[in-house]
């Protein structure tokens, strides 16, 4: 696995450095990128019915504009481009690069797009994070790669996966490790996933919890703690959930704590199911139609 090198920066000005050298806001956004091909209608084909992206200006025998997101890439005949007058002339000889942002969990869809249009994958690349990149060559010769759009991002996965995590007010300063990990890490993440939970609680007792909707709050209970407790595939389910949204350093806490971990959480996972049968209950309800 290869990390991309991090760009040199230079030190940010303080406030006050700003106003006694006058420096103005940086740019933060990149509104145009070119490119060059002497066939620009074999490139307009190549990034409009191929890649998708809209024309939003067509010079004939000069460039093709194209707009992606917030900016807009151009294709220009680099004989026009480099004899010009009312603005500054530019062009490039040999291929040149471009990336454009997308899904990591698109690239698979967007290989045998290109397989259909006849556009080789000229190269595949795994980065940091779980990031991919996937290059292909325009019908100039520059290189297109598209790459997870998380790739450059300065946010880390642990951050990302921290952010969207409920925030419980629980004094756990007092705490054993792994009770810590409980209530930290296991009861945040187990609220952030409580509508999944549920749906896959209903559904399970939709297709194997006959007459649960119709039975007593004491049967429903006690159906649902033989679902949780019993039920391998489905909690096997539940606890990968879990696991699947840990950070790395807490996934080193669970696998070293794995056994205990794993009894503290399924009574977390049937107390928050038996705390909304109702809800259950009209899911379930809704399943069998």
């Amino acid at each position: 696995m290869e990390v991309r090198p991090p760009v040199p920066c230079a030190r940010p000005l303080s406030k006050l450095e700003h106003t006694h050298t006058h420096v103005p806001t940086p740019p933060r956004l990149v509104l145009e990128t070119s490119l060059y091909a002497a066939d620009l209608a074999a490139a307009e084909q190549f990034y409009g019915d191929v890649l998708g992206l809209d024309v939003v200006l067509r010079t004939e025998g000069n460039h093709v504009s194209f707009r992606c997101g917030a900016g807009v890439v151009h294709v220009f005949d680099p004989a026009a481009s480099r004899d010009r007058e009312s603005l500054p002339a530019h062009g490039a000889d040999d291929p040149v690069h471009v990336a454009f942002g997308v899904p990591t969990d698109q690239l698979a869809a967007w290989r045998r797009h290109f397989n259909r249009h006849d556009v080789a994958v000229e190269h595949t690349k795994q980065w940091d994070e779980g990031q991919r990149s996937l290059y292909v060559r325009d019908p100039a010769g520059n290189s297109v790669e598209l790459v997870s759009s998380t790739l450059w991002s300065t946010t880390s996965r642990a951050e990302r996966l921290t952010r969207v995590r409920p925030v419980l007010d629980l004094d756990t300063t007092e705490s054993r490790p792994v009770e810590q990990f409980q209530n930290e890490t296991l009861r945040p993440i187990l609220k952030l996933l409580n509508p999944t939970i549920l749906r896959l609680v209903a559904e399970r007792l939709s297709r194997y919890g006959v007459g649960f909707a119709d039975m007593d709050r004491t049967d429903q209970r006690d159906r649902l703690r033989n679902l949780i407790k019993e039920d391998g595939r489905l909690k096997r389910t539940l606890l990968g959930m879990v696991v699947g949204h840990l950070t790395e350093d807490e996934l080193e806490t669970y696998l070293a704590h794995k056994d205990e971990v794993r009894r503290r959480t399924v009574p977390m996972l049937l107390a928050r199911a038996q705390d909304q049968i109702d809800t259950i209950t009209e899911m379930v309800r809704e399943e069998r139609g």
